[in-house]
């Protein structure tokens, strides 16, 4: 047998020596991934738990996650970096969930109705909402540097609105996307945060004042 041998099904070759340092490569990335998931968890139950009015400690994190200080400076420089990386989750999550519900509609106001509806379910569903006040609240508490996640939200919720907003004829869709995007953001961190459930009737209210906003320009 040749020193390069076929991996079963004939896909990949290699040295065994390079085989093992991948299998071991791979393990490693495995554990990382494990880790990495099981202080997120931990951090966002114990953001949750404290009700997002004060953070908890790396200490509360890692003995949460089953893991050690070690562990947890391995992977995050600090608790703000922990934060940042639960925010961008949080933030990937609710973007692809609307990116989701506006493909569902058929026609652009229902698109953009369907997309402002589900920015509003992060106030309305209590699990959601829970989960939303707490990463929000500890986000303000970050660095300077940190903070730009909401703007990232922001941006990345007015690219699933602007081919809807173009359709209805906005001078700007550009312009005008982010402002819806970044209107239904604030909509709902305002009941968010006053902790009440906004009715059919807010939701149709805010859709309506986007879309008389849309034609005007």
């Amino acid at each position: 047998m040749s020193e390069q041998d076929w991996v079963e099904g004939g896909r990949e070759r290699g040295t065994l020596a390079e085989r093992a340092v991948r299998r071991r490569v791979a393990s490693v990335e495995e554990t990382a991934q494990a880790d990495v998931r099981a202080l997120m968890d931990a951090g966002l139950e114990l953001m949750v738990a404290g009700g997002g009015k004060k953070g908890p400690r790396v200490a509360d994190i890692v003995a949460a996650a089953g893991l050690s200080n070690d562990s947890f400076y391995r992977y995050f420089a600090g608790k703000d970096a922990l934060v940042a990386a639960i925010v961008e989750q949080g933030a990937r999550t609710v973007a692809g969930y609307v990116r989701h519900k506006m493909d569902t509609g058929a026609g652009a106001r229902e698109r953009l109705r369907a997309g402002v509806t589900a920015i509003m379910k992060q106030a309305s569903d209590a699990r959601l909402a829970a989960e939303t006040r707490a990463v929000l609240s500890n986000a303000t508490s970050m660095s300077a540097g940190s903070r730009h996640m909401s703007v990232a939200l922001a941006d990345s919720l007015a690219e699933s609105f602007a081919g809807p907003v173009a359709e209805l004829g906005a001078a700007d869709p550009v312009r005008a996307a982010r402002t819806v995007a970044t209107t239904a953001v604030a909509a709902m961190q305002y009941h968010l945060f006053k902790e009440e459930v906004p009715g059919e009737d807010e939701l149709e209210h805010l859709v309506s004042f986007l879309l008389a906003g849309i034609a005007s320009r």
